[in-house]
């Protein structure tokens, strides 16, 4: 990353969404672990006292639990941890006499898609910080973007709910004709389509993820949220700012030197 002094000013802001415009847990943690109940392949004769410690596991290794709660080192996000993940639940599929092949199948087909009943949970939620700071953004002339690896079906969703595409002119998806994050070509495309340099653009992200995406592709400024894998330590050594929440995003010094 440049230095302060050395960096050109900030016109643009690359979003991450699920951990970064809201608290991960809360959104996604009754969600997933309802779709691993349903998946995994369970041994019949498996009392539930037992079921729901061997889910609880599971649920760890996942990243959330059916509480809301996060856990950093979770294959959610730390995806340079599959391996060590793959191993984990191999683990736990023999030592709880489950089928291992199958338990695979439903993790896999758990994370590419776990928004089962994500349209039935929105219902019930809002998300004002969200429609505050870009209409802040907005306002203060920055060319917005989203990047995630996360589904169309979810990434739509939830744009609509938080009131936000019309703000957004750039967005890319798991499911996008681009290489995923960390790898920087969404950053190059956005570039490229709004006729900045990557300088320019700042990253706002919850994982390590999104901050090796802000490094690969140059950026000017790296900004961590704790509302996803609430993994401070780690963030705080790649980011160039870390706050709570992303209603704190809208006092970053940077982005807002007036307020």
């Amino acid at each position: 990353m440049l230095s302060t002094m050395e960096k050109p000013q900030i016109k643009a802001i690359i979003f991450d969404k699920d951990g970064t415009l809201f608290n991960y847990g809360e959104v996604w943690g009754s969600i997933i672990s309802s779709a691993l109940s349903r998946r995994l392949p369970w041994p019949k004769k498996m009392d539930e006292k037992t079921r729901a410690h061997v889910l609880r596991e599971f649920e760890i290794v996942i990243g959330v639990d059916a509480t809301g709660h996060s856990y950093s080192d979770g294959v959610l996000f730390r995806h340079d941890r599959m391996v060590q993940a793959a191993l984990r639940f191999i683990k736990l599929s023999l030592r709880y006499r489950m089928n291992t092949y199958k338990v695979a199948k439903s993790i896999i087909a758990l994370i590419n898609r776990a928004d089962d009943g994500l349209r039935e949970k929105l219902e019930n939620m809002d998300f004002p910080d969200v429609r505050s700071i870009f209409e802040k953004c907005h306002s203060a002339g920055y060319v917005l973007g989203i990047v995630t690896n996360d589904t169309n079906y979810s990434t739509s969703m939830f744009l609509e709910k938080m009131d936000a595409s019309r703000f957004t002119s750039f967005i890319r998806t798991g499911e996008s004709d681009c290489r995923r994050k960390p790898h920087s070509q969404a950053i190059k495309e956005f570039c490229a389509e709004h006729g900045l340099s990557s300088e320019e653009v700042a990253i706002v992200g919850d994982t390590l993820i999104d901050m090796d995406f802000a490094r690969n592709g140059k950026c000017g400024r790296a900004i961590a949220v704790l509302t996803g894998s609430g993994d401070y330590d780690a963030l705080f050594k790649k980011a160039d700012a870390v706050y709570p929440t992303i209603r704190d995003v809208m006092s970053d010094p940077v982005l807002f030197p007036n307020g």
